[in-house]
């Protein structure tokens, strides 16, 4: 019956860190890369500059909405940040509860297992976005 367990502790625990990195993959799929692709960060231009083609929007109307988009900007920025915040708060939280059930020399290797898997993360990102990197290691930030 304790194997049992531990095989539910550990799937569980898979399961968290594959859903971290497919959040991560789609987040960078939805927003980033479309945004370098646009040639820089993204931003509300691209959404008023569609919205006036669709729509057919007026000067004024597209004035007023380039307005609202900076009205809320600060919201999305908390948005980010809080669920970043949020995300790292509940993985500590899990890897806490897990350990709690570990022996030691098990949490010796889980400790380990999450050191791996962070690092596989890293190489991934370095792989897939050399460029961010290129700019880290000579002083700059992301």
């Amino acid at each position: 019956m304790k194997n049992h367990y531990k095989f539910w502790i550990i799937l569980s625990l898979i399961l968290v860190f594959a859903a971290g990195i497919a959040g991560g993959i789609f987040i960078d799929k939805l927003f980033i890369q479309k945004s370098l692709e646009r040639g820089g960060p993204p931003g509300p231009h691209h959404s008023i500059e569609m919205m006036a083609k669709e729509l057919n929007l007026s000067s004024e109307q597209q004035e007023k909405i380039r307005e609202i988009f900076k009205n809320n900007e600060e919201g999305f920025k908390s948005l980010g940040k809080d669920f970043f915040d949020r995300l790292s708060v509940i993985r500590t939280k899990l890897k806490n509860e897990i350990k709690n059930v570990l022996s030691e020399e098990q949490g010796k290797k889980f400790e380990a297992m999450i050191e791996r898997e962070e690092s596989q993360m890293k190489r991934e990102q370095e792989r897939r976005h050399p460029e961010r990197h290129e700019k880290q290691d000579k002083g700059g930030e992301r």
